[in-house]
């Protein structure tokens, strides 16, 4: 699949925006970790899914290894993507950023129009939010992301 037209900048937005109006506010470091999840088809319908409770970071990953095998690679393919989406979303006023922060200045308000995608990440936000108030450094060594 090519993730450059599968996860442009739009739908990177609508992911962060999405999280970000749940969360009010995340450290830039919890905000690259959005994407890499959502770019898993899978692992977006489970998070979508009214019936999925998350626990912890570790139990997801325990319940569904096979989505978490290739998330580094995921997390290095939408960075650039996730950095540019958190730029526009700054010059729009959308949020702002303060000392590595970002906080949210306006609720997102999710259309159909944006399509099935996004309706999926819009419903899978609720859950990332709950998995992004875990500790960053717990987070970062249990998706195994090699800084």
């Amino acid at each position: 699949m090519n993730l450059e037209n599968y996860n442009n900048i739009g739908i990177t937005s609508i992911g962060i925006s999405s999280v970000l109006s749940l969360s009010k506010e995340l450290s830039l470091s919890k905000a690259l970790l959005i994407m890499p999840l959502f770019t898993s088809k899978a692992l977006t319908a489970h998070l979508s899914r009214k019936t999925t409770e998350i626990k912890s970071i570790e139990k997801l990953i325990s319940e569904k290894t096979p989505l978490f095998s290739n998330f580094n690679k995921r997390y290095y393919d939408t960075l650039a993507n996730s950095l540019n989406a958190i730029q526009l979303l700054i010059e729009t006023n959308s949020i702002s950023i303060k000392d590595g922060i970002l906080i949210n200045n306006q609720h997102f308000n999710f259309e159909k129009a944006m399509g099935k995608r996004a309706d999926k990440i819009n419903s899978a936000s609720q859950n990332v939010s709950k998995l992004l108030n875990e500790n960053t450094e717990k987070l970062y060594l249990n998706l195994r992301i090699e800084l």
